[in-house]
Order: C-alpha cells, then structure tokens, then sequence
C-alpha cells in the first residue's frame, strides 16, 4: 500500500501537475488521520471492554460477599429476634421457676450472643477502582457503600458485648453451682433480683436496635443482590434468598391487611402498589412493611408480633402497651 501512494506522489510529479499533487497529498492526509483516529477509536473500545471485562469480575465477586452477608445477617437477625421474644417474657413479670428450667434461652438472655461478622474485602478493592468503573455500574456502587456502611448496628453490638462481659461480673458468685448444675438458686435470683431487672432493661434498649437494624441490613442486602441481577449478574443465590424473604403479594398479605387499634392509637396495614404499608391515624406518617415470616411483619425499625389468626398485634419490645385489636368490617 505504501509502494502504491509512493507511485502516485512520483508519477504526479513527473506529470509537473502541481494542483493534482497538493490535492493527492491532502487526501492521503485525511485518509491517515482517519485511520489513526480510527485505530483510536478501536484501542479505545478495546480499553473499554477490558474495563468493563474487569468491572464485571471485580462485582462478581463483590456479588458472592454480598451474598454471604446476607446469610450472615439472616442469622444473626433471626438469633437476636427470637432474643427479643425472651426479653418481652421477661419484661412481662409473668414467668415462673418452672419456665426458667424449661427454656434454656431465657436464662441466657444476657450471656449469649453470636459474633457478627462480615465480609468487606472485595467491596474494599472495588472501591479502590471506582474512579475506573463503567457508568453502567456507578448508581450500583452507590448503593453498595450505604450497604457497607455498618456504623450504627456495629456500635450497638460493641455496647452489648460490653453489657454482657458485665453481666458475668454481676451473677458470678453463681459461677460454681451453675458449672455442678445446681440452679435453682440462680433462677430465682433470675426471677425476684430487681438489680437484673435493670440491667435487662438496659440491655433490651440496646438489643431493641441491634435487632432491627440487622434486619434493615438484610432487607438493603437483598435489594442490592436483585439490583446486581438486574444488571446481568447470576443469580446464584437464588434458592438462598428465596427461604428467608417472604415476597408481598396480594396472597401473603391478605393476612395482615386491615385496621387495628387501642387505646393509644389506631393503625391501618394496606397494599399500596404492590407495597405493604401501615398508617398511623395521629401521624401522617406512612412506613413500607416487609414480611418476615407468617407472623411477624418488619417495620425497618421495629417488629410487629401478630397472634395466629391476626385478630390483633404488638410492637414486639412495648411490654407494657396494650396490643393493637383488629376492628371488625362487615364484610
């Protein structure tokens, strides 16, 4: 090719035809702009599929720790749920010797407790990257940072691993009976000591928003796996996420729907757009339901208790508030 143009140049020049030649020379000029600009705008596209090739790994395995998260705050959501649940019985004044020797879980409410870890460091490397991420991919990365953000339940667990580690200061004169399995005496300091009583309140403080701030981690970690999906990943996990989140249909929230009150408040659970939400008569304000199970609705921030057959429900920390009673329709 370049012998060819070498020819033309001679041959023009040999003709003495001046104009010819400067008109040559500027098309052989366009011609090698364009093709540089050309062979730009392939290394480009090559650059760009490499990085997007890169973006797509980096997330991929972005992707599998978000899964592992999930399980993670799954379980310690349902641990320190059920946790609430013996702290309410507790709180309630109404338990016996007998249940203390029934229910392991309920005199080990400030003793236990499962460490809660978990895993930041792809998102940490992604991070890194950012600035090198395709467009496609930054509204994601936002989400994913709100995500990673553990800040508020991580402070929560501190103070109660602190409670705990002073909970075996206060019951350990109890330490050598409970080793022979002796512990009766335990469980009616459990029971009549006014001391424990205060330190359980303090500790159901605390635990009421560990709990549900686990839970709102869940919630955002599933959000950020289906968007993840949405944009092409694998849905790997499927089948996981699939036994611990119950989807808001009109079928699974028919139990739930309807207007309840007491003698503070009356509330009323709709389906709204395919959101399951409650209303409060003395607030304007309006919260999104998620359903954590065949009794318990989630409230990001709080649990709602219901009995059975749904004729009415608690705030599952409220002890000493009335339950909310469904009212009747005629239908």
């Amino acid at each position: 090719m370049i012998k060819l143009f070498r020819n033309i140049r001679k041959n023009l020049l040999n003709e003495g035809n001046t104009t010819k030649y400067f008109k040559y020379a500027i098309g052989e000029i366009v011609l090698v702009v364009i093709g540089i600009l050309i062979a730009l705008q392939i290394n480009n596209w090559n650059t760009n599929k490499a990085n997007e090739k890169n973006a797509y790994n980096q997330l991929l395995e972005v992707q599998k720790e978000v899964l592992n998260n999930i399980v993670e705050f799954d379980e310690n959501d349902t641990y320190y749920f059920e946790k609430l649940r013996d702290l309410r019985q507790v709180m309630s004044d109404t338990l016996t010797l007998e249940d203390y020797y029934n229910h392991r879980t309920l005199r080990s409410i400030m003793s236990s407790g499962p460490p809660i870890v978990t895993q930041n460091e792809a998102f940490n490397k992604l991070v890194d990257n950012a600035d090198n991420l395709p467009e496609t991919y930054k509204p994601l990365v936002t989400e994913l940072k709100k995500l990673y953000n553990h800040s508020r339940f991580e402070t929560s667990y501190d103070d109660l691993m602190v409670l705990k580690s002073q909970y075996f200061d206060f019951i350990s004169e109890f330490t050598e009976s409970m080793y022979r399995e002796e512990y009766e005496d335990y469980f009616q300091f459990l029971l009549t000591n006014p001391e424990y009583k205060d330190k359980l309140s303090r500790y159901s403080w605390t635990l009421d928003d560990l709990a549900p701030r686990l839970g709102v981690k869940k919630y955002q970690a599933i959000a950020v796996y289906k968007q993840m999906i949405a944009l092409g990943f694998p849905d790997d996990g499927k089948d996981i996420i699939n036994s611990m989140y119950v989807d808001v249909t009109p079928k699974t929230a028919k139990p739930f729907i309807g207007s309840y009150t007491n003698t503070l408040d009356t509330m009323h659970i709709r389906l709204q757009n395919k959101y399951l939400t409650i209303g409060f008569n003395k607030s304007i304000e309006t919260r999104e339901l998620s359903i954590r199970d065949s009794t318990a609705l989630f409230a990001y921030g709080a649990y709602l208790e219901f009995n059975n057959d749904k004729t009415e429900f608690y705030f599952l920390m409220e002890a000493n508030k009335p339950h909310f009673k469904r009212i009747p329709t005629n239908d």
